[in-house]
């Protein structure tokens, strides 16, 4: 329980950056998960899961290879990337598996909640991983802020504004999202 909290606060901090608040990818995302299918919001998720495990797996690689070459500055920023995104596939998945049990239960409006905080995670996940990159000087990536767009199931891109504190506790809910 305790590391489930830690794991949602640093989700909550992780989101909460002011290069999110201004990502309109994200909350077209959101505004259209009303109107996505069941299927197409297992299909986003899973792929969004497989995006996140493999952004965390390519950061590991850069950590061990700044270890192996004992670059403390590398490593160091690295670690700074690299502890969030662990914590957001973990949100991710737990949110992922949340989301089918409220589809499976006919609970459309957990179920959206669920998919929006799967696509938040993906869209941090995938700057996080644009800065790690930008830490070693890969990909001509240069340090600062990045942006990412999330498109849908046809590759058309998402438009919209978002509100993150409404994502990670919806009205109603104080305690965030129900175990």
């Amino acid at each position: 329980m305790r590391r489930l909290s830690f794991l949602f606060g640093v989700m909550g901090v992780a989101l909460a950056t002011p290069s999110f608040a201004q990502t309109p990818a994200i909350s077209g995302e959101l505004e259209q998960s009303s109107t996505t299918s069941p299927k197409e919001k297992t299909q986003f998720a899973d792929g969004a899961l497989a995006e996140i495990d493999g952004a965390v797996k390519t950061v590991e690689g850069l950590l061990a290879d700044a270890e192996k070459e004992k670059n403390v500055e590398e490593i160091e920023c690295l670690t700074r990337k690299l502890t969030p995104m662990r914590a957001l596939l973990e949100v991710s998945k737990q949110s992922n598996t949340t989301m089918r049990q409220s589809l499976a239960a006919n609970d459309a409006v957990h179920a959206d909640q669920e998919f929006r905080k799967v696509a938040v995670a993906l869209t941090k996940a995938r700057e996080f991983l644009a800065e790690a990159q930008a830490c070693t000087g890969d990909a001509g990536v240069e340090r600062g802020d990045s942006s990412s767009t999330v498109t849908d199931n046809n590759d058309n891109e998402i438009d919209a504004d978002v509100d993150i504190p409404d994502i990670l506790d919806p009205p109603g809910e104080s305690g965030g999202t129900p175990q």
